[in-house]
């Protein structure tokens, strides 16, 4: 894992990510309810704010996009969102990799001393994946539409920068 690299995404990756969502349910699974669907490219990167929110794309040794995700600023955390790794690489760890990194840089750049997300209720992989480093379950301090079909989950960033220290 130590060839891939985190870099902000470009304009023409987006392509390439969007062929990433084939369908409304996944694309919904991702972006939230309100992304629209089918996609197409102005919309897609309207619904992304992108550029307004730092969006990254963890790339392999020759630069080809194996994964996706943004953070911003959430309630005092670093908040990642839009988390995705291309189908054929799932399960290859390439989610974890993604995941520390992306922490790592929203928590070093918001100074943040917890990152947080939300994850669908019926995304065991993804919740099982969010445990193993470290996230936990915690009671949400709003009221969003969707809520009932999420569930919003923190950890304090040290834990992935000291993994940056450890490598």
């Amino acid at each position: 894992m130590e060839s891939l690299s985190l870099k902000p995404i470009e304009e023409w990756q987006f392509p390439t990510l969007m062929s990433w969502l084939p369908d409304r349910e996944q694309c919904q699974q991702w972006g939230g309810p309100k992304f629209r669907f089918p996609l197409e490219r102005a919309s897609f990167l309207e619904d992304c704010r992108w550029p307004e929110l730092p969006s990254y794309t963890l790339q392999d040794s020759s630069g080809d996009a194996l994964a996706f995700g943004q953070y911003y600023q959430h309630l005092g955390r670093c908040h990642l969102s839009r988390l995705i790794v291309t189908p054929n690489h799932r399960g290859a760890g390439i989610g974890r990799a993604l995941i520390i990194r992306l922490a790592q840089t929203g928590a070093r750049t918001l100074d943040a001393t917890e990152c947080s997300l939300f994850v669908l209720r019926t995304n065991f992989a993804a919740r099982n994946l969010y445990e193993k480093l470290g996230f936990v379950a915690a009671a949400y301090p709003g009221q969003r539409e969707w809520l009932e079909q999420c569930d919003f989950m923190v950890a304090p960033s040290k834990v992935f920068l000291q993994k940056e220290k450890t490598k």
